[in-house]
């Protein structure tokens, strides 16, 4: 069976001690980007901060560069009042975002190409930054298959394939799924702050 191509961007399901991932997120605001479910996000690099009745809250950016540190990918967002139908979370100081936090949690994902092989399992592999489908409100993002390989200094290390029976996970099949934990993260020992 072929593998339907439906980027969702990157999914938490576990972290990586087995625990299930049960929806722990960060408050976050963002002004400059529109954002979807499953964007990695980065800190605002201008280390803008918004002042709310309940705290200070800082803001992030969706990455867009193999070189971004991530701090976290987001699961969701406040209900907009003026527009409770949106899909997606349009650039905002007034509606919060929740991103869960990206140390330890594992991601599924999609690969971007047919170029990926059970081998690829172990390896570390960039992503790639499309921009979300405001129609549909889905992330674009992906793993760029053309990148697997052991340098240590790629975005996210491949655990494992999806197992799943809608899916084919033999070699060079397109829009296969993944299981990733991240390599680039700004919560990182040591990482300068913006």
């Amino acid at each position: 069976m072929a593998n339907v191509d439906r980027p969702t961007g990157f999914r938490p399901v576990r972290y990586l001690d087995g625990s299930p991932y049960m929806g722990a997120a960060n408050l976050y605001f963002s002004d400059s980007d529109n954002l979807f479910m499953g964007d990695l996000v980065i800190q605002d690099t201008a280390g803008t901060q918004y002042t709310k009745s309940n705290g200070i809250y800082g803001t992030v950016n969706r990455a867009t560069a193999v070189t971004d540190l991530i701090v976290g990918v987001v699961v969701g967002w406040y209900p907009d009042p003026d527009n409770l139908g949106r899909l997606h979370h349009a650039s905002s100081t007034s509606i919060p975002l929740l991103v869960a936090p990206i140390d330890g949690l594992v991601l599924e994902c999609q690969s971007d190409d047919a170029t990926m092989v059970q081998a690829d399992v172990g390896l570390n592999v960039d992503a790639t930054f499309t921009a979300g489908t405001t129609a549909t409100g889905s992330s674009n993002m992906e793993i760029d298959g053309d990148t697997a390989a052991t340098t240590a200094g790629l975005q996210f290390r491949i655990l494992s394939m999806v197992d799943r029976t809608d899916g084919d996970n033999s070699d060079s099949v397109a829009n296969q799924r993944f299981l990733v934990k991240c390599n680039q993260s700004a919560w990182a020992d040591q990482i300068a702050g913006v």
